[in-house]
C-alpha cells in the first residue's frame, strides 16, 4: 500500500476523464488534476462538513472531518 493513499479521507470521491475514484486506501489514478472534480460523500458537495474545500490535497489527516478507511 502506498503511504500517500492512506491519508486521504474515505469520504472523498473524484471523477476525471479517466473514470471514478474512491478515497481512503483505495487506489487513486489522478492523471489529469486540472480536469478532476472532487466531492465529499458525507456532505454531498464541494465543501466538507467543516465547510473547507474538498480536494485530494485538502482531505487529509489533521482535518476535523477526516475519517480514515480501515477496511
Amino acid at each position: 500500500m502506498n503511504s500517500k493513499n492512506k491519508t486521504i479521507c474515505k469520504f472523498l470521491r473524484a471523477r476525471n476523464p479517466y473514470g471514478m475514484m474512491e478515497g481512503g486506501e483505495k487506489p487513486w489514478l489522478l492523471l489529469d488534476d486540472a480536469n478532476t472534480i472532487c466531492w465529499c460523500i458525507n456532505s454531498a458537495g464541494a465543501s466538507g462538513p467543516d465547510n473547507g474545500l474538498v480536494s485530494t490535497s485538502h482531505c487529509r489527516e489533521g482535518r476535523s472531518c477526516f475519517v480514515a478507511d480501515h477496511d
